[in-house]
């Protein structure tokens, strides 16, 4: 997301007159956003239109693709002989790589015989990190807070012990975060709590997990390959996403199994999966529970046209009276018409065993999602249009504190940065509620520079009014990232909701991301 200075993010106040209706500076503020955003899709079209006429084609057929255009290569008649070591571009090297390096040419070192296991160890040490600084401005759906504006950081640190190509202990920190909104480093210059400086940094262990395979683990087990013990196994503290995080997004201590390959009729692959987790389930409610066990299947299959997802929960919460069942389907596949359509459609549900609990923590509600996304022709531009409809409070199995709702994936205007206080534009929580995003990626200089434009709306259609979700809105944004060299990525976007209950929203963020 993004980083803006201080002095381009004006710090406005909320000016409301009796009919709850947003005046004077605020919306001046908002109609600046919606200009930027109106430019930027005029300058694009603009863009191609000059293309076009340079081209000698029609303008209206310039408009799409918005990006760079890209030609199909055939295939090579002629013999094209592989590349020298001297010609493959330059390999960024990691902060530390001990043993064979990453991605690297030349010859492998031969490691060593494990006694007893009988596999064949090549150990490498790698290590890198993700660290994201931004300035962020908003004000969102609330009619007492003010507009928060903060300069925070987040770094992701992680080590990597590569033992084979299946085995490895992997070591993940978040030193300058604990992992909820308002518990990052942070300078914060006007908002809720006027915290100012806030210093968070730890050594907690954010993941650590030994992952591999028993048939390569332990080859002695099986010398001439025949036994079916080719089981992948897991263990330890790690992140778990299950149908695009709509069912469960969350960092669990956990054991999982699964079995690739097996043969089944009108597939060319099935996989099961199976997991327990004892420890660090966060159910919404921003505590991390150490006394929930949670259970899960996971089955998926490919078959000629479609890649099906059958998912089941199964929460045993011994202290909240909140036991909870919970369930995802999926079908994903290409469709033909119109030259070729990607489309997912999901189905999710959860059931709460015992007692619901309010504030989006266990809930019993079904959730429906169709994507629907097209690439122009000839381009790599994604058009999208995504759409949701949920009967009852749907929640998810697990969530990590500073990541939106069930609907995070229908678009970025219901995704969170993940970084500080600045959460998802559109409210990413349903209770009986409908809503789309429609948007558009183009990309340019060969996938360095893209720009999303997106408008997004939800409605509550429940009879309830009285519910925290009941928030009906519309809004437009839109982002844009650049690549600079190899390590560096800028991102600047900016929103502006219309929300019927509560005062318009508007925001804007500058990020500079840098990976090593």
């Amino acid at each position: 997301m993004s980083n803006r200075n201080r002095s381009v993010i004006t710090q406005y106040r909320t000016n409301e007159d009796t009919t709850g209706r947003v005046t004077g500076r605020r919306r001046k503020t908002a109609s600046r956003l919606l200009g930027a955003t109106t430019l930027l899709a005029l300058g694009m079209a603009l863009t191609g239109t000059a293309r076009a006429a340079e081209a000698g084609s029609s303008w209206f057929g310039s408009l799409f693709p918005i990006g760079e255009r890209v030609h199909v290569e055939a295939l090579k008649d002629e013999y094209v002989p592989f590349k020298s070591t001297a010609e493959i571009p330059h390999r960024p090297a990691l902060l530390l790589e001990l043993g064979d390096p990453f991605l690297d040419t030349g010859k492998l070192d031969a490691g060593f015989k494990v006694p007893v296991l009988g596999a064949v160890w090549q150990p490498r040490l790698w290590s890198y990190f993700v660290y994201r600084t931004t300035l962020q401005s908003f004000d969102n759906e609330s009619e007492t807070r003010e507009r928060d504006t903060e300069w925070a950081n987040r770094l992701d640190l992680f080590a990597n012990l590569q033992l084979t190509g299946t085995e490895k202990i992997l070591l993940a920190l978040r030193p300058v975060d604990n992992n909820q909104p308002r518990r990052f480093t942070r300078q914060q210059f006007e908002g809720a709590g006027k915290d100012g400086f806030k210093n968070e940094l730890n050594v907690d262990v954010e993941a650590l997990f030994f992952e591999g395979d028993f048939g390569s683990l332990v080859p002695n087990l099986d010398p001439i390959g025949i036994n079916p013990i080719d089981f992948g196994f897991t263990v330890g503290r790690q992140g778990f996403t299950f149908q695009e995080g709509i069912l469960i997004n969350d960092t669990l201590d956990a054991f999982g199994l699964v079995r690739n390959n097996i043969p089944f009729p009108g597939t060319s692959n099935l996989r099961i999966s199976a997991l327990w987790a004892w420890d660090r389930l966060d159910r919404n409610d921003r505590l991390r529970g150490a006394e929930e066990n949670v259970f899960g299947l996971f089955i998926a299959a490919d078959a000629p046209v479609s890649t099906y997802n059958i998912d089941l929960i199964y929460v045993d919460d011994n202290t909240d009276n909140g036991d909870g069942f919970y369930a995802g389907l999926s079908s994903i596949q290409r469709i033909k018409a119109l030259g070729g359509i990607s489309t997912a459609f999901r189905l999710n549900s959860s059931i709460a065993l015992e007692n619901e609990i309010t504030g989006n923590v266990i809930g019993d509600g079904v959730l429906a999602t169709a994507e629907i996304s097209k690439t122009p022709h000839g381009s790599d531009d994604i058009v999208y249009f995504n759409t949701f409809l949920g009967a009852g409070n749907f929640t998810q199995a697990g969530r990590e504190p500073i990541l939106g709702g069930p609907l995070a994936n229908t678009g970025i205007l219901f995704a969170s940065p993940n970084l500080s206080t600045y959460g998802s534009e559109i409210r990413s929580f349903v209770n009986d509620t409908v809503g789309f995003a429609l948007g558009y990626q183009a990309f340019w200089d060969n996938k360095r520079r893209n720009l999303i434009i997106e408008l997004a709306g939800r409605k509550d259609y429940d009879d309830d009014g009285g519910s925290s979700e009941d928030i009906d809105s519309l809004g437009v944004g839109f982002q844009l990232q650049q690549a600079v060299g190899q390590r560096v990525q800028l991102q600047l976007e900016a929103f502006y909701t219309a929300n019927d209950s509560l005062p318009d929203g508007s925001g804007a963020r500058f990020e500079v991301q840098i990976v090593y």
